[in-house]
């Protein structure tokens, strides 16, 4: 029974011990009755039947809280187990109780049910293994579906290791398919991450890119990709180092003439990009400085490179 509770529960007893003892104390002392006085006794039995109502009314509101009290509680806690129930059934579609192994679909659908009930953690977890380089069991677009929710979620822990993850088989993704990479981080950014995974996104995203097709396309993702991190970090030091990479494909983006570039669902202008690029700076932190400076000129060498359009499927929607 909490504060609250207790307080009510003193003022009904007080109420009802008031309601007992005054009365009796008032007939018997100052309002001792008389004959003829039969209107200060209907006067005291009305206050005493105010008494009676308060006290009931105390009593019941007493008695109502206490019960949508308990029965939050008994929703909360079965929500949590039809959460656990749900990611163990989940789990079961992962790694079957026959020891049998499970075919990609229901991997997948294992993996995003998990994300769904908010074990984005725990799915994320799951993806180190089933996400490995010899022998990958679920297809890139799955595991870059839970590594979304992992970025999405409030788990330090899952969005770590979601970035390292990305950053691990960034050279196996298409910088040209939406489907290769989060749309936490397409165009737009997660500014609450760690130190650690800011830089390991950025290398995913750097290594992606470079290990890439050299289009028209490729290019203009990865400025607005970028440039989505340079706008929404509040840290100097990480602007810096984003402009600095982004000054590196100016030239280039200058070379061909677009005003404007889109990529998923934001629009950059050129003018914007030309703004980032002038922010560069150097990196107070020399081993930082060095390595951001060897991605800026293998960045620049990739982008003169860039030339003609895409002509594998989708290529029409990375002009969106």
């Amino acid at each position: 029974m909490g504060k609250d509770d207790r307080r009510i529960v003193f003022s009904a007893a007080i109420v009802l011990l008031v309601m007992a003892v005054l009365p009796a104390g008032l007939l018997l002392g100052p309002l001792h009755l008389g004959e003829g006085e039969a209107a200060r006794l209907a006067a005291v039995l009305t206050f005493i039947g105010v008494l009676v109502t308060s006290s009931v009314s105390l009593i019941g509101f007493m008695v109502n809280r206490q019960t949508e009290r308990r029965l939050q509680t008994e929703q909360v806690e079965q929500s949590r187990q039809l959460r656990l129930d749900s990611a163990m059934r989940a789990g079961q579609l992962i790694a079957p109780a026959d020891g049998g192994s499970s075919d990609p679909a229901a991997l997948a659908s294992g993996l995003l049910a998990l994300t769904k009930l908010d074990n984005a953690d725990l799915a994320v977890t799951l993806l180190v293994d089933l996400w490995s380089p010899e022998n990958p069991r679920v297809s890139h677009e799955t595991a870059v579906l839970v590594i979304d929710a992992a970025l999405r979620s409030r788990s330090s822990n899952a969005l770590l290791i979601a970035a390292e993850l990305l950053c691990r088989h960034s050279t196996r993704l298409n910088a040209c398919q939406s489907l290769h990479w989060p749309s936490a981080v397409e165009g737009c950014w997660v500014p609450d991450l760690s130190p650690r995974a800011k830089l390991l996104l950025v290398e995913a995203l750097l290594n992606m890119t470079l290990a890439g097709s050299t289009n028209e396309s490729a290019l203009r993702a990865i400025a607005v990709r970028l440039y989505g991190i340079w706008r929404n970090d509040p840290e100097d030091r990480v602007r810096g180092c984003i402009g600095k990479l982004i000054d590196s494909l100016i030239g280039r983006l200058n070379d061909l003439g677009y005003k404007d570039f889109m990529q998923g669902t934001q629009q950059v202008m050129l003018s914007e990009l030309q703004e980032a690029a002038r922010s560069r700076s150097d990196n107070p932190d020399g081993y930082l400085d060095r390595l951001s400076t060897r991605f800026a000129d293998e960045l620049r060498d990739w982008a003169q490179q860039c030339e003609g359009l895409p002509t594998e499927p989708g290529c029409l929607a990375t002009a969106d």
